[in-house]
């Protein structure tokens, strides 16, 4: 490179000639191109001869340039957001009344179902004390109905007078034990009864709650050991108040319990009118053999009307009175299989 020396330094002065530094390139973008060059090289000094001025170092990055770099970034678009490492606050809610009354009813439906949640458990329980109870009463009822059916009417009697609470026990099993049956056999005596003459008069021989007496328009003397209504006569079966000859049907509906049934028949056959009915029911597992019962029935002074002994829980009879026999008359024993529970 030729440098030339202005005429006004004088003729004398000396040219000094300097040695080609390394060029910039310059691009049109106005970005400096870098030689590359291969990694763990040492880079070249740059020599320098003379008052000349000095090759420019490599450019470094400032703090105007990053802001620079910024700048640019920013009108090509290329935003980057900084992130927040911190929590951000969570926003208050303003308690506007829709929301308070939405709370509210939040609230309102908590309390609904812990109480149905509260009440389900109680239910639980109050079907547990439901079944016990079912349990405890059933067995009372087996209890005293194996007593009744293994003594005679006379203790049965005391059984009752010396604790009043235990015939209610029996009849509120005994209802219990109605439900499961196929029938009632006292619906088919009321219908029978029903289609009888209204003026006829009626004994109902162990009546218990006296339903037969409600049930149909006749004069009907309900009689039990124990009276649990007005109209029923408390008495012995075997030996009631009511007149010789004074009834014209006489009934016994599941009631031929006991050890000392010649007794009751007896006691039929005396307050009976002549030509008087007699309708019996009874469980058909009581009966080893019908024809034998019905031939001893007429030694008590009846006769055989009428007979349903292909009911597959209960048997149906209805005999007549045909002569009178007396209290002391001289019958055969008369006995029916008691209804016994099995132990558990």
């Amino acid at each position: 490179m030729k440098f030339f020396v202005p005429s006004s330094f004088g003729k004398n002065a000396d040219a000094v000639k300097f040695k080609p530094t390394a060029q910039i390139d310059t691009s049109a973008s106005g970005k400096i191109k870098k030689n590359k060059k291969k990694k763990n090289k040492a880079k070249p000094k740059t020599e320098v001869t003379g008052r000349g001025p000095l090759a420019p170092p490599m450019p470094m990055e400032s703090d105007d340039d990053e802001t620079m770099t910024a700048v640019r970034r920013v009108k090509e678009g290329k935003v980057e957001k900084k992130k927040n490492n911190k929590k951000q606050k969570q926003k208050q809610i303003k308690p506007t009344p829709a929301l308070l009354e939405a709370a509210k009813e939040s609230l309102l439906e908590d309390a609904e179902e812990k109480q149905s949640t509260s009440m389900g458990a109680a239910g639980g329980v109050s079907a547990f004390e439901a079944k016990l109870k079912e349990q405890l009463m059933g067995g009372r009822f087996r209890f005293l109905n194996e007593q009744l059916y293994t003594m005679n009417s006379k203790k049965a009697e005391q059984l009752f007078k010396s604790d009043p609470e235990a015939f209610k026990a029996y009849h509120d099993g005994y209802r219990h034990q109605v439900e499961k049956w196929p029938l009632n056999p006292l619906n088919r005596i009321i219908k029978m009864v029903k289609k009888l003459p209204k003026s006829l008069e009626i004994g109902d021989f162990g009546c218990g709650e006296g339903m037969l007496a409600k049930s149909v328009p006749h004069k009907v003397y309900s009689m039990d050991l124990v009276s649990c209504r007005d109209d029923i006569i408390s008495c012995d079966m075997a030996n009631t108040p009511l007149n010789t000859q004074s009834l014209d049907v006489a009934v016994y509906c599941l009631s031929l319990m006991g050890t000392n049934l010649k007794d009751y028949l007896l006691e039929a056959n005396r307050v009976l009118k002549m030509d008087g009915l007699m309708y019996v029911a009874e469980i058909q597992s009581r009966f080893d053999n019908v024809k034998d019962f019905v031939r001893k029935i007429d030694s008590f002074g009846f006769t055989l009307l009428n007979q349903d002994v292909g009911q597959k829980v209960f048997y149906f009879f209805q005999f007549k009175k045909v002569r009178n026999v007396g209290k002391v008359a001289n019958v055969p024993a008369l006995q029916l299989k008691p209804c016994l529970y099995r132990k558990r």
